[in-house]
């Protein structure tokens, strides 16, 4: 049942992110000149898309496969995380050189502690074990399984393979990863493992001691991660089994959160040559998402875009003394995202309102909606609220009750029908008269 209940609650809130769509409306080239094949950043805080580079193009997945893998576990066994499988020897061919936890055949670990190592140094030993022990061997079931829950999740460009990414079939886009990363957020277990820079795991079967797994993800490491760190990196995990150095491109999906606001950065196919650090191991897509994190956090933050106390229209008002106009005030000062030298005045304000409102009105009562839009795009709608009572004057409101039955079109009906009926019944009268003013016809007989 806690699975089920984990499950609806993960769905509904990716279900909440896709309701409240909004195009991309900024573009870093002024600072930043993004040469990855495709990009896509979005403030989960708004759901506003900030930027979108070629978001559907298919790429191959590589190591960022695991992220499906993860999310299979996390939704099918997130409340036994601690329970125990022995890595089993018939994957060992498979990640033959790749296995980059250490993590050796017929030890015992936790389910915990192979997502550690997933989320950590991307251990395709990790991800095929754990795969392999839950399906009861069965990895096409698992694959199976990975797909359906990738559609559910919404992915539309993504097919997987297998469970670690180690085959060259396994494809997505940074669109389709951002939705299945901010599924992920959901698990607090996620969240958690993805933030730490380093996991100790415990000594085992063939580890006499314990040994440390160093996040992969080097910006959530001060000490370790020079140029690469940022302070606002939450957690993230890149392609590496797609990634061929001086040759080849690399992915990186992560999120980061300053100042309350959180946002998912997707940057897929960056050249190795992008990276201009001069590091000995260089990470292309990282060097991007960072350079990109700078220019969102340095440009944007969450602001009012609207004064609750500032009245935004005025309306006229029928059958009352008290006012003649009714002013209009935002019920929300919807928090959005906006630039931040700017404030509210930089949105474009589009309003949908009535000709007028008639009295008796309430203050507090929707009379209409603002629409509002940035850069061209809208960002959200607030409803128009009156900023005060209005009593109804009674002998306005008969008057204008009269004026208005007098000029209707019932009543010039009504009179129109009566009339015509009026003229047939006088034409009849006066024919009826002409028949009997007629002398009648006498009858001679002989």
């Amino acid at each position: 049942m806690k699975r089920i209940f984990a499950l609806i609650l993960s769905f509904a809130l990716v279900l909440s992110c896709l309701l409240l769509p909004a195009g991309a409306m900024f573009d870093p080239s002024p600072v930043y000149q993004v040469q990855a094949a495709s990009a896509y950043i979005v403030n989960t805080d708004t759901n506003i898309i900030v930027y979108d580079k070629d978001s559907t193009r298919q790429v191959s997945a590589g190591g960022l496969t695991k992220y499906m893998t993860i999310a299979l576990v996390l939704t099918n066994y997130a409340d036994q995380l601690d329970s125990t499988f022995q890595m089993p020897f018939a994957i060992s061919d498979y990640v033959y050189n790749t296995n980059n936890a250490d993590m050796r055949s017929n030890e015992t670990f936790t389910y915990r502690e192979a997502l550690y190592a997933m989320v950590t140094r991307n251990a395709n030993e990790a991800a095929m074990g754990l795969a392999y022990t839950l399906s009861g061997g069965d990895l096409d079931g698992w694959v199976s399984q990975m797909n359906a829950l990738s559609q559910r999740i919404g992915t539309t460009g993504s097919k997987w393979t297998d469970a670690c990414g180690i085959d060259s079939g396994n494809v997505t886009c940074a669109v389709d990863m951002y939705l299945i990363l901010r599924y992920l957020m959901s698990f607090d277990a996620f969240v958690e493992m993805s933030g730490a820079p380093a996991f100790t795991m415990p000594a085992k079967e063939k580890h006499s001691a314990p040994s440390i797994l160093v996040s992969q993800n080097v910006a959530l490491s001060k000490a370790s991660g020079g140029k690469y760190y940022r302070s606002a990196m939450q957690g993230g995990m890149c392609n590496v089994t797609g990634y061929k150095k001086d040759s080849g491109t690399q992915s990186y999906v992560s999120w980061a959160n300053k100042n309350g606001s959180t946002y998912i950065f997707c940057v897929m196919d960056s050249p190795d040559s992008c990276d201009t650090l001069g590091y000995a191991n260089r990470r292309p897509a990282l060097y991007e998402t960072v350079q990109l994190m700078d220019w969102v956090f340095d440009s944007f933050s969450i602001q009012a875009a609207l004064d609750t106390d500032l009245a935004l229209a005025e309306i006229p008002v029928k059958y009352s003394t008290d006012t003649d106009t009714l002013q209009l005030y935002p019920a929300d000062s919807m928090m959005t995202l906006l630039p931040s030298t700017g404030d509210g005045t930089v949105t474009q304000k589009y309003f949908h309102l009535p000709d007028y409102v008639c009295a008796p009105i309430q203050q507090g009562d929707v009379v209409g909606t603002v629409e509002l839009k940035l850069a061209g795009e809208t960002i959200g709608v607030v409803d128009l609220i009156a900023g005060q009572d209005v009593s109804q004057n009674p002998l306005l409101f008969t008057l204008a009750k009269i004026k208005d039955f007098l000029t209707s079109l019932y009543l010039k009906v009504v009179l129109l029908l009566s009339a015509l009926a009026a003229a047939i019944y006088w034409l009849w009268l006066l024919l009826n008269r002409w028949n009997h003013r007629k002398p009648s016809r006498r009858i001679r007989r002989h």
